[in-house]
């Protein structure tokens, strides 16, 4: 496990989706663009092919129109020709002119059955002799009685005609012709090679020809290629295939998409269609298609790379929070329950132990100063507290003024109790604050980790437990965690839990009171107890009523529990009374916490009233530290209870700080000689015997004196002597149960 989480989290974690995304986004992009460049091509085929497949189309429907309008020409030649024929009024130059004029032919000649011209239009050729090997002898001497014949040139003239014949029944024939200019005006536009021009005129197409079945371009755009033969043998398989072919392929140095459609006319095919289309379009578009996912996948790349990087900060961000110390920056009492789990789940056989620092006066140091300046103490001290332990040891802050160090690997408990030294001697220089120089008292609980099946709750509960016993240690302000420690806490634990039952429950008897009678030495009778509370429990027998008033006032329960013990008192003092006229008085110990309680009065005159005793028969006993930090407050509230004719007695005098001088201030009415004196009163020497004088001063004062711990009678005598008023201890009776005080009473 690494020690510091925030090094723990590895940019590489992020990388790897990160790099993982970006992938899956390219690739992603990638096939976007290849479908879409893929579709693209696809329509620039599909368009291509189509356009070349109308195109072909077109070359066909112009040659049917070129044979149909051709075989309509030929014809109307031949109606001319015979119309001529049978016209009586066609013996003369002019009337041939007029027939010429009338049917729209260029040239009429009328021969005599020997093949002379005998009439001509315009008188040019008349006398003129068909002879062997010429078209019109070929017709006059044939079997033929008419004939239409291609374009050629005039034997005389040299210009191109197209000439029809009618030969009559006597051998004279007529002979019309019609200029070849003229025919080509008419028939010219769906000539092939005009088509094959039209069709180069439309947008993309780069070459346009037309390839008859001898593999031979006889119509181009180009007009360079025509007449050239293809003698790639590849090209003219493809050429010779019966069904429409692509490629892609340069042409005079530019890319194009070649489509090539066999073109038919009937059953025949008379030849092929190439149709070259740039490509250049499309390219662009391709590439505008290319430079779109390119751009996506950038934005993609820095939207991934931005929402990682922010992810990979904002967990930075949020394991600083969840697992550091704002003010000192150091790990929290989160990260110390991780990783003191991590350190017990292998743990092997490494001595490890955890300190507990705790800087005992910091609240009241944040209380006098303010939190800014306690603020900047702390961290002084963390600063301070890193510096002395270990690289390989962890500091952790637990709490407001507490903090937890793991030890790791360190070889015995001296080597734990010279780190915790080192320690609590830094403290005892002060640390540097913006106001002043501050001293911060310290103590350290250690406990070592070498228990099995150990939790972590159970090692702060330890360390915390240990820190209550740091003032019973033998080492200054440090404490090791011993078993033994713990048994006490099970032990109060089941005290407070049973003083919590017997607050709750009145008919729970373990808490009962036992009474130690008061003797009067001047009128030689019993006329008083003080109320002493006992504790039984199953399994632990007696409490002291030390322990368990010490636990209800750390659990602050005393009042709940002092107004329990009062109320028993005062029951058994009306019990005492109505079968006895001598007034017998019971004392009561009262705690400082009692008495602060602002609803004290009103709850002892409820207990008062309810019960119907007289309060003169009442009596409060306090201990001097009681008065240590609020004597004006408690002496007020003295004041208001003695009002109420409830006497005040001031248990356990002169172990504490109060003077004579002080009792003269103070609301009170008995004072208790502690028996620490009582003990002094012996055979020996009577100078170091002080009773007397406490006696004597007390009674200046106006006070009733109770020596209490009377075990002896020298000390009876003693105190008798010297005019003490009430005699208390075991001398006279040791605390006895309820019962055993009634018979002790009327005995």
């Amino acid at each position: 496990m690494k020690t510091d989480k925030l090094k723990k989290i590895d940019i590489r974690y992020f990388l790897f989706p990160f790099f993982a995304l970006t992938l899956v986004f390219l690739t992603l992009i990638y096939f976007v663009a290849s479908n879409r460049i893929k579709e693209r091509y696809d329509d620039f085929e599909r368009e291509a092919i189509g356009m070349a497949d109308v195109y072909s189309n077109s070359l066909v429907s112009s040659h049917e129109a070129y044979e149909i309008i051709s075989d309509l020409l030929n014809e109307k030649l031949m109606i001319a020709s015979q119309a001529i024929m049978l016209i009586e009024d066609n013996k003369d130059s002019e009337a041939l002119s007029n027939l010429a004029e009338r049917f729209q032919i260029d040239e009429i000649h009328l021969y005599n059955k020997d093949g002379v011209i005998v009439y001509s239009k315009g008188n040019k050729y008349v006398g003129w002799e068909a002879y062997e090997g010429h078209p019109v002898y070929d017709f006059m001497i044939s079997n033929q009685e008419l004939l239409v014949e291609e374009i050629r040139r005039d034997t005389e003239s040299h210009v191109y005609y197209k000439y029809a014949y009618v030969k009559n029944e006597d051998g004279t024939f007529v002979q019309i012709g019609v200029l070849a200019d003229n025919i080509q005006r008419f028939l010219g536009r769906f000539d092939l090679q005009v088509l094959i021009n039209g069709l180069s005129q439309k947008d993309d197409l780069i070459h346009v020809s037309f390839i008859n079945n001898e593999y031979e371009i006889i119509a181009s755009s180009n007009t360079h290629y025509i007449g050239r033969m293809i003698s790639d043998e590849s090209e003219r398989l493809r050429i010779a295939n019966d069904h429409l072919h692509t490629l892609r392929r340069e042409l005079d140095s530019q890319d194009v998409f070649q489509v090539c459609v066999p073109v038919f006319y009937g059953n025949k095919r008379f030849g092929t269609l190439s149709v070259a289309y740039s490509t250049d379009r499309t390219d662009n578009e391709i590439r505008n298609i290319i430079f779109e996912g390119i751009i996506q996948f950038h934005i993609v790349f820095l939207v991934l790379g931005s929402i990682l990087f922010y992810a990979y900060r904002k967990n930075k961000s949020n394991i600083r929070i969840a697992y550091y110390d704002k003010l000192t920056g150091l790990p929290n009492n989160e990260y110390l329950q991780e990783y003191l789990q991590d350190k017990i789940n292998n743990i092997g056989n490494k001595n490890m132990a955890i300190f507990l620092l705790s800087c005992t006066n910091f609240r009241t140091l944040n209380m006098t100063y303010g939190f800014i300046y306690g603020n900047e103490i702390l961290k002084q001290i963390t600063k301070e507290v890193q510096n002395i332990i270990k690289s390989s040891d962890k500091l952790f802050r637990f709490g407001a003024d507490r903090l937890v160090i793991v030890v790791n690997n360190y070889i015995d408990r001296n080597d734990l109790k010279e780190l915790a030294s080192n320690i609590i001697d830094a403290f005892k220089e002060p640390f540097v604050g913006n106001r002043e120089h501050q001293y911060v008292n310290a103590k350290i609980s250690i406990v070592e980790m070498n228990k099995k099946n150990v939790t972590v709750d159970t090692l702060l509960q330890d360390a915390t437990l240990a820190l209550t016993h740091v003032n019973k240690s033998l080492y200054e302000n440090i404490c090791f965690f011993e078993e033994v420690m713990e048994d006490i806490v099970i032990r109060q634990d089941r005290i407070e839990k049973k003083l919590w039952n017997i607050i709750k429950d009145e008919n729970d008897d373990s808490l009962y009171l036992h009474f130690q009678p008061k003797w009067d030495v001047k009128r030689g009778k019993i006329t008083g107890f003080e109320a002493l509370a006992r504790l039984s429990l199953e399994g632990l027998g007696n409490v002291s009523p030390i322990e368990f008033i010490e636990i209800a006032e750390k659990r602050l329960i005393i009042y709940e529990l002092g107004r329990k013990i009062l109320l028993k008192a005062c029951e058994f003092i009306k019990k005492i009374n109505s079968s006895n006229s001598q007034n017998i008085s019971v004392s009561v110990n009262i705690s400082g916490l009692q008495l602060l309680r602002d609803e004290f009065i009103e709850d002892l005159t409820d207990i008062v009233k309810t019960l119907g005793i007289d309060s003169k028969l009442l009596e409060f006993e306090i201990t001097e530290s009681v008065l240590l930090d609020n004597f004006d407050l408690i002496n007020k509230k003295l004041e208001e209870i003695k009002k109420m004719d409830i006497s005040i007695s001031l248990d356990d005098f002169g172990t504490g700080f109060s003077s004579f001088s002080r009792l003269r201030d103070l609301n009170i009415d008995i004072v208790k000689i502690d028996k620490y004196f009582i003990d002094k009163i012996d055979h020996g020497n009577e100078d170091d015997m002080i009773c007397a004088d406490i006696i004597s001063i007390s009674h200046k004062l106006g006070l009733t004196v109770v020596a209490e711990g009377v075990e002896e009678a020298h000390q009876m005598k003693y105190l008798e002597a010297n005019g003490c008023d009430i005699i208390q201890g075991y001398y006279i009776s040791k605390p006895i149960c309820q019962a055993d005080a009634v018979r002790f009473l009327n005995a």
